[in-house]
Parts: C-alpha cells; sequence; structure tokens
C-alpha cells in the first residue's frame, strides 16, 4: 500500500436538517497521535491524544460551504510495527464516507504528518 497523508476533498450534504455526525481514528497497534480538528477557524477539539469519538458537528444545511480540517501527528510508539494510520468517519449527508490515509515510518520512535481538508458542498 502507498503511503497516502494527505486528503483535499468534497463531502456532499443535501441541505436537510440531518445531523453530520464526524469521528477519526488512529490505525496501527498501539500508536499515539496529537490531533486538532477545525470548522472553518473553529476548533473542535485541540491537541487530542488518540481518537475523536463520533461527534455531530452541524446539519447538513448548516454545514454547506464550511471547510473541516484535520491535522493530526502520528507517532510511531509500537514495538511490533511502523505502520502509522488515521481513518476519517463523516456520516449523515448523501452518503456515508470512510476516507483512509496512511505511511509506514522508517524506523520506530518516528512521526507522520496528517493534514486533511474536507469541504462540505451542497450540488
Amino acid at each position: 500500500m502507498a503511503d497516502n497523508t494527505t486528503l483535499d476533498t468534497l463531502y456532499i450534504v443535501d441541505g436537510s436538517d440531518t445531523n453530520v455526525r464526524l469521528a477519526v481514528s488512529i490505525q496501527g497497534d498501539g500508536q499515539t497521535s496529537d490531533m486538532t480538528i477545525k470548522l472553518d477557524d473553529n476548533p473542535i477539539v485541540e491537541n487530542l491524544a488518540g481518537n475523536f469519538f463520533q461527534t455531530v458537528i452541524g446539519s447538513n444545511a448548516s454545514l454547506d460551504r464550511k471547510k473541516l480540517s484535520i491535522v493530526a501527528l502520528v507517532a510511531d510508539t509500537s514495538k511490533t510495527t511502523n505502520f502509522t494510520g488515521l481513518t476519517i468517519h463523516l456520516k449523515g449527508g448523501t452518503i456515508s464516507n470512510d476516507f483512509v490515509l496512511s505511511k509506514t515510518v522508517d524506523e520506530e520512535g518516528k512521526s507522520a504528518d496528517y493534514l486533511c481538508l474536507i469541504e462540505f458542498f451542497k450540488p
């Protein structure tokens, strides 16, 4: 699997009052992270160590044209693997999506930077 630590994409919303939910999980046995998530310039969470559990971030209508940014540093703290990963789970828009990113670092103790930009869009 090729390393992929960046994401720049659209998430389609439908203009309804249905809530959109976000979760972000860190992949890799025993890996740790430092993560900041923002909606436009408003922090949802800053300097979170570990997973971001499913949270409502707004309705379809309120999210149209807003930008979600996820910046994470995933550190290889596992003795068994150098694999790091991050999975973004979005539910509530026109479809549910899982965005999977990963990188195998060169040696134990190294870190991988992840940068994700998702724009909510109602066609």
